[in-house]
């Protein structure tokens, strides 16, 4: 139970009165200081409102509200107050700061563009009596990048290991046995363009094909399109001209995903996605955006800013405190992207790899925070030797080799560590 039935508002009292001790004792009760009153204020709102105390009170409050409970936090760790997650994390660290509207619009009907959104300790339903739960999980789906529309880093994901299958079938002139289709364009102006749009949408719809586990296998079940046709009949394409139009419009595909349309990491992992999320401490003055569920009857609350947001905090707050991924494989090829394009970690940022749910339920496991000390050691161990100007040099096709072998690498040393916990 989160909030003490027979008092929710035990939290707010004992900012008001400086009690530290108490919050720690009910927090060792298993209560969180979640509960809002009346004005819809947490304890946490509570506490940044006052005015009255001193620095050191405040910080032994803001202790004592949000200290880890995890055995594996380092000593004096404060958790976060708002998260953002988001699979174009490298982006993020490469430019410092979270960027509204760089990325296509999410688009939906109640959908907010161009803005800044956050997991904060505020209700997610209006009318809620309490914060909202799990908050980092809210983030960590958003960092995964799913989806179906063609926009979706998932959806790109796939159409870049498919167009690459492709391309390298044309470098080797080895394509399989596929089932062959033909192109229907709407109208015959700009042909090569209407090529280009017309096989993203299909590499799109066979996105499940990437579940193979070869690029031979993927290409065998293909449809691969080896006619161009135009609705009206008003041209026809001769072989050449559709074998021309055809290759170019898979390279331009693969060209434009690796150059941005992409996120780094995703090509970096070969189409396979390195979810981030973003932990901050406090961000005063968000804005609310509502989104109504018709079909409940509840209106959802998102937190956001209109402005962009630096790592390194604002006026309003919200300075980057850690940075989680969900294993120290996919920590590895976040090491080699910011190796390979000289991109240092923000400082006094703790990593945070928080383990699946399935193995917190059969193992127990918590998850691990590495410091900057951790982190460099780390690298340097997957380095072995190697200097960063040589990784620097490297193509992305040689960069990929590379990220298997550091990906291995950091499974090996995983197990040494668990090995060592248990």
């Amino acid at each position: 139970m989160r909030i003490m039935p027979s008092n929710p508002a035990i939290f707010h009292e004992a900012v008001l009165r400086d009690d530290a001790k108490t919050i720690q004792e009910l927090r060792a009760q298993g209560y969180q200081p979640v509960a809002v009153d009346k004005n819809g204020d947490s304890p946490m709102d509570v506490l940044s409102k006052r005015q009255d105390i001193s620095a050191d009170t405040r910080q032994k409050l803001h202790h004592s509200l949000l200290s880890s409970l995890n055995p594996t936090a380092p000593k004096g760790y404060i958790k976060p107050e708002a998260f953002h997650g988001s699979p174009w994390g490298f982006e993020i660290l490469r430019s410092a700061g979270l960027k509204a509207g760089v990325n296509d619009p999410k688009g939906g009907s109640q959908s907010l563009e161009g803005k800044v959104f956050f997991s904060d300790r505020t209700p997610l339903l209006d009318g809620d009596a309490e914060t909202r739960n799990k908050l980092r999980q809210s983030a960590r789906v958003y960092a995964l990048g799913a989806g179906a529309k063609l926009t979706t880093v998932e959806t790109r994901s796939e159409i870049y290991l498919l167009a690459r299958a492709v391309n390298r079938a044309y470098e080797r002139n080895a394509f399989p046995d596929s089932h062959k289709i033909a192109l229907l364009l709407p109208s015959a102006d700009n042909p090569e363009e209407a090529v280009y749009l017309s096989l993203l949408r299909h590499l799109a719809a066979h996105g499940a094909l990437t579940h193979e586990k070869s690029d031979g296998q993927m290409l065998a079940r293909f449809p691969f399109p080896a006619n161009v046709t135009v609705k009206d009949s008003s041209v026809t394409f001769s072989s050449e001209q559709v074998s021309a139009m055809m290759r170019q419009a898979f390279e331009r595909i693969e060209r434009e995903l690796v150059d941005g349309k992409l996120p780094f990491l995703n090509a970096l992992n070969e189409g396979n996605g390195v979810p981030i999320v973003f932990g901050f401490s406090k961000i005063e003055n968000l804005q609310t955006h509502q989104i109504r569920n018709k079909l409940l009857n509840k209106v959802s609350q998102y937190s956001y800013q209109s402005n962009d947001h630096p790592l390194s905090g604002s006026p309003s707050g919200g300075k980057l405190k850690e940075i989680e991924v969900k294993s120290r494989q996919d920590l590895a090829t976040l090491m080699l992207a910011c190796t390979a394009k000289n991109v240092p970690l923000p400082d006094n940022t703790l990593i945070r790899i928080s383990p699946s749910p399935r193995d917190k339920q059969n193992s127990g496991v918590k998850a691990q925070y590495l410091d900057g000390a951790v982190v460099e050691q780390f690298r340097r161990d997957l380095m072995n030797g190697r200097e960063k100007s040589d990784i620097a040099s490297l193509g992305l096709n040689e960069l990929q080799v590379l990220n298997r072998q550091w990906r291995a690498s950091a499974e090996i040393m995983d197990s040494q560590t668990s090995g060592n916990r248990s």
